[in-house]
């Protein structure tokens, strides 16, 4: 992503690499989605960065400042993927991270969050209702601040420095799919689907921007809200349970202007759509994310059914984590297809029946 230093206005001495950006674009192959006179579905693999996510772009956006800032590390919140990201940059560079993470975190995340020496902190309330989001959000904001810290908080509210990093995505398209006409993107504090807008924005595409589609979980809401004018935390508890996604408040209030400006909408998918969709990607595209990572692509699906995706669209699906991080969600992946254990007198019996399954 560093290719583009110069938009983001960042000297090359401050670079910290772990290989993020220039992730691929993958055409859809299987009956289930490339379809003859059909749309063009494509995958923007976000999942390939080095820790997983499309985080990491943020992550060394903002390991870059706290190098050129002279800042003493990175404080923040999290609800896993951004975490584990920060935690990496800040191994490889030297400086350290404290985190307080949501209490549903799930173990893949939380893991690797400590496995780099990150310290975290769960915090109770941030768990299905997210009492106090904002109030914990603005005391890490005005700590870091007072105390010399970088400010974790991925949402252009907070961090809109270091939110640069996710615009690089915008740009990566440009190169590689500028006929482009609709993206996918999941939702969950938003700074993701703001940041794509940014980024096109930035790069003199404001007249030809494709159309923004924000995809979220049902039971999180935040998104259709803003967009009726409420830009207030969610008072009722969540009832997704898809991680990364469980944000009760827009951390980036660019998101419903990305939507009106770009002329998308916003699809709201329950929980085992995303999980279907998960399924999808992992037997018939060979590409395995997480529910967070399939959740735009069940948004594709049910604009598909609902006519909302003509055949000459170019859709571009955001996926935007891996799945090896959410293992629970992996093995209801796998609950259809348990391993057989034998011994090895049993292999030739066991090829016998492979060749009759096939």
């Amino acid at each position: 992503m560093w290719r583009f230093a110069e938009l983001l206005e960042i000297d090359r001495s401050h670079f910290v690499e772990l290989g993020e950006g220039d992730t691929p674009l993958l055409e859809a192959t299987s009956t289930q989605l490339a379809v003859a006179g059909g749309p063009t579905i494509c995958f923007k693999a976000e999942y390939q960065n080095p820790t997983g996510s499309f985080k990491d772009r943020i992550a060394a956006m903002s390991a870059a400042i706290i190098d050129r800032d002279g800042l003493l590390g990175a404080v923040g919140t999290s609800s896993g993927n951004g975490g584990a990201a920060i935690a990496a940059f800040g191994a490889r560079a030297g400086f350290p991270v404290r985190l307080f993470t949501v209490s549903g975190i799930v173990d893949g995340k939380l893991q690797q969050i400590l496995a780099h020496g990150a310290r975290a902190n769960i915090v109770a309330e941030l768990g299905s209702t997210f009492e106090g989001v904002e109030d914990v959000a603005q005391s890490i904001a005005a700590m870091a601040a007072d105390q010399g810290w970088l400010a974790f908080l991925t949402g252009g509210r907070y961090a809109p420095e270091a939110m640069r990093g996710a615009e690089t995505i915008a740009y990566e398209l440009i190169e590689q799919r500028s006929t482009a006409t609709a993206i996918y993107t999941p939702v969950g504090g938003g700074g993701l689907l703001a940041s794509i807008w940014r980024g096109y924005q930035r790069m003199g595409q404001g007249d030809s921007i494709p159309r923004l589609i924000g995809v979220q979980p049902a039971g999180c809401p935040t998104l259709n809200r803003a967009l009726a004018g409420s830009l207030a935390p969610l008072e009722e508890a969540l009832t997704t349970s898809i991680s990364g996604l469980q944000v009760p408040v827009l951390f980036d209030f660019d998101a419903p202007a990305a939507i009106t400006d770009s002329g998308g909408h916003v699809v709201e998918i329950s929980d085992q759509q995303a999980w279907d969709a998960q399924r999808i990607l992992a037997r018939h595209e060979g590409l395995f994310v997480e529910p967070a990572g399939a959740t735009a692509l069940a948004g594709v699906l049910a604009d598909l059914n609902a006519g909302k995706i003509s055949n000459d669209d170019e859709v571009v699906v955001i996926l935007s984590g891996a799945g090896h991080k959410d293992a629970t969600a992996a093995a209801r992946l796998c609950q259809d297809n348990a391993a057989s254990h034998i011994h090895a007198g049993d292999v030739q019996s066991a090829l016998q029946q492979f060749e009759v399954s096939t």
